[in-house]
């Protein structure tokens, strides 16, 4: 069971002076008349166990609020609790999601704490309360029309037996239901949104008490993929194996792997994401099912453990490469796209299958907002969630996620116990870019493409270098607390971190001071906006103020690997910038954009590069004998001809459009015989108006699929 921060003297740290005042006799006296056996000063109380009082009047509670909550009475208690407090709610929500279930957990119990109002002294004046509260384990459902709601007596924590029976209403219309211990509430919503769950109870001695949870409905029905195949590496990194489950999702008429593109996932950092998660990411701008339109057969890759070793997920990727290869016809191509972390794998896999002679079929490479040069998380806000991970479940959990394998190995700044006066990322990095470098890289056979989220013209993400970006203090008779964060300074030596606590009568306290760091921490990149979330954070003492809302998460010198240490490195006014970077090809935009954030123009981009190697060439690109042949000329200044076969009669529809995706003609529409055909375009638009020179593309949608041809019209 965690306590409160221990009573100890700590070192100084960066040259501040830390201090912590030993509780010793006069915590004893305070705790020695708490009657509840849980004494709530003893913790910070972020969760307001006292506003949650079982009254119908109390707050709807988060998912992660209820975490909260229930570690805080397990810390307030003075002798641990019998069930196992966050890991059990844990275990339940995992268990929870394997069985396509909602668990549903509830706190019950008593507290003591001191008078609002009086002096903190070990005589001071005890109010006893009691809380109820209740939050659904799995926070949210694609699957609104189907849900089940389970009560658990193992997710029941408090100091009393749970009941046989409780009341339970989903919010769904149908008001309260009984429920018992070990059954489940079938629900059906008729539309998304967020909704109020409500429980009730009766105690032992007659009292009731009501709690309200937050649970979102984020769709009613997400499409389900046609194959889920589980991918284990046929090599082992450090002794392990990594697996994964790839979903598979093919286009419309397809029943084996035709033009497959595999998508690999990021770093997932609580390793909750499945396929509702990963398709609702990927369908952004529609484009999941705008590749699937395109005749695209859509393989997402969804790591066992994201936040292992990125070597370890890499061999998992190699493992799926050479499956899809292998259900390939002969001669078909595939594409690859890593996402963010699954850049990286995606990148290792292929360069470590080309140096073992290992044929892929991998004809592009796409690597979308991917920390090759390293990612950032603000040095300072790393300490600050070291520093508050003893009092606060969000803390610890971002602390744990960060001391993972791959973080470690992504971060170009990484925190320390105890603090040093130099940022420098953690040693496992140098080992990734030591195995990068073992296995020659990059891989050499496929076009390597690079789709970048930060800004291409320098643009910062609005604060200098050692800039304050949040501001937390607050201080009264019983508590005091300090929590401000700076970005990391361009060499010089700056503070990034100053923090204290003070709960009954102990004060621990933290001052971090680096210098020779780059300034990540605003320059150009995919940005994070994790101060406005601390901003946006409800406490119940002061206000967390975020005084610049994002940071530089993957810098845009890093997403497109330039050959650079210059953090702003001007990217859109360089000429030769191919050679300064290992792609054939980079999409950069002109503003800084959230990190991964498909837009209507990189979507289209990407698909247009998805098309490369794929349009000279039927086999694998649709069903048996559908064919689009090559426009003839091509390149043209005048008209083109365009012939395509269908394998049987049925629906043929021919369409020219744009890069941007704007319809510019339509050639064929309507049923068609099987055999073939033929149509013309004559460079014009539907209003008759001469196209401008450029890129186009004949698209043809079948019953037996889709095809697209590049036509090059000459100004």
């Amino acid at each position: 069971m965690r306590r409160l921060l221990p009573a100890l003297t700590v070192a100084l740290l960066a040259g501040a002076a830390s201090v912590a005042c030993a509780a010793g006799p006069r915590a004893a006296a305070l705790e020695a008349r708490a009657t509840s056996g849980a004494l709530y000063d003893r913790v910070l109380p972020l969760a307001r166990l006292d506003q949650l009082d079982g009254s119908a009047a109390a707050p709807a509670v988060t998912t992660a609020r209820f975490r909260q909550a229930v570690d805080e009475w397990t810390r307030a208690s003075l002798v641990p609790p019998v069930r196992g407090g966050i890991a059990a709610l844990d275990a339940a929500a995992r268990a929870g999601r394997a069985a396509r279930e909602v668990p549903l957990a509830f706190l019950d119990a008593s507290f003591d704490r001191v008078q609002p109002g009086a002096a903190l002294s070990e005589s001071a004046p005890l109010t006893r309360a009691r809380t109820f509260a209740c939050a659904p384990l799995v926070p949210r459902t694609w699957h609104g029309d189907d849900v089940r709601f389970r009560f658990d007596a193992s997710a029941w924590f408090g100091d009393g037996p749970a009941p046989a029976r409780l009341e339970f209403d989903a919010d769904d219309g149908a008001g309260w239901r009984a429920i018992g211990a070990g059954s489940t509430v079938h629900v059906r919503y008729s539309a998304p949104g967020t909704r109020v769950l409500r429980a009730r109870t009766t105690r032992t001695d007659g009292t009731t008490a009501e709690a309200r949870a937050v649970f979102e409905v984020a769709a009613l029905a997400a499409p389900a993929p046609d194959d889920t195949l589980a991918i284990t590496a046929n090599v082992p990194y450090q002794g392990q194996f990594g697996t994964g489950s790839a979903y598979v999702y093919r286009a419309s008429g397809h029943a084996t792997l035709l033009n497959p593109v595999v998508v690999v996932e990021g770093f997932d950092t609580d390793n909750t994401m499945g396929w509702d998660e990963l398709y609702a990411l990927l369908d952004q701008q529609g484009l999941i099912e705008t590749l699937r339109a395109d005749g695209f057969d859509c393989v997402v890759l969804d790591f066992t453990d994201a936040t292992d070793a990125i070597q370890k997920n890499a061999y998992v990727v190699a493992a799926l490469v050479g499956r899809v290869r292998d259900e390939m016809p002969t001669g078909a191509t595939m594409a690859v796209v890593g996402a963010s972390m699954g850049g990286l794998c995606s990148r290792y896999a292929l360069a470590w299958m080309e140096q073992q002679q290992i044929p892929h079929s991998v004809r592009t490479w796409i690597s979308f907002d991917s920390p090759h040069g390293g990612a950032d998380i603000p040095l300072g806000l790393q300490y600050w969630i070291d520093f508050f991970s003893s009092q606060s479940t969000g803390a610890a959990d971002f602390r744990a996620i960060l001391q993972r394998p791959a973080a470690r190995q992504m971060l170009l700044h990484h925190f320390t116990t105890p603090a040093t006066t130099s940022g420098t990322p953690d040693p496992l990095r140098a080992t990734l870019l030591s195995d990068f470098a073992a296995v020659g890289g990059w891989p050499a056979l496929p076009r390597l493409v690079s789709v970048a989220n930060g800004s291409a013209n320098g643009t910062t993400q609005g604060f200098a270098p050692g800039a304050q970006l949040i501001r937390y203090e607050f201080n009264n008779l019983v508590t005091a607390i300090t929590g401000n964060v700076w970005a990391v300074p361009n060499v010089t030596s700056t503070t990034i971190f100053r923090g204290s606590i003070r709960i009954l009568f102990s004060t621990t306290s933290q001052t971090v001071t680096v210098s020779n760091t780059q300034p990540w921490d605003g320059a150009p990149g995919g940005s994070r906006a994790s101060m406005a979330e601390l901003d946006t954070t409800a406490v119940p003492y002061g206000d967390i103020v975020a005084l610049h809302p994002s940071h530089c998460f993957i810098p845009t010198v890093s997403a497109i690997a330039l050959d650079t240490t210059n953090p702003f490195f001007d990217v859109a006014g360089t000429p030769g910038l191919a050679g300064l970077t290992p792609f054939d090809a980079v999409y950069v935009p002109s503003a800084n954009q959230e990190h991964v954030l498909i837009t209507p123009e990189n979507a289209v981009w990407v698909r247009n590069e998805l098309w490369q190697g794929v349009l000279d060439a039927a086999p694998g690109t649709a069903a048996a004998q559908l064919a689009l042949a090559a426009p003839a000329p091509n390149p043209s200044r005048g008209g083109v001809t365009l012939t395509f076969t269908l394998p049987r009669a049925g629906r043929a529809d021919l369409r020219v459009y744009d890069v941007s995706g704007r319809e510019i003609a339509t050639l064929a529409r309507g049923a068609r015989a099987a055999g073939l055909h033929e149509a013309r375009w004559d460079g014009r638009d539907a209003r008759g108006v001469p196209s401008p020179g450029g890129v186009y593309f004949a698209r043809l949608v079948t019953d037996s699929g889709a095809l697209t041809r590049r036509v090059l019209r000459l100004p």
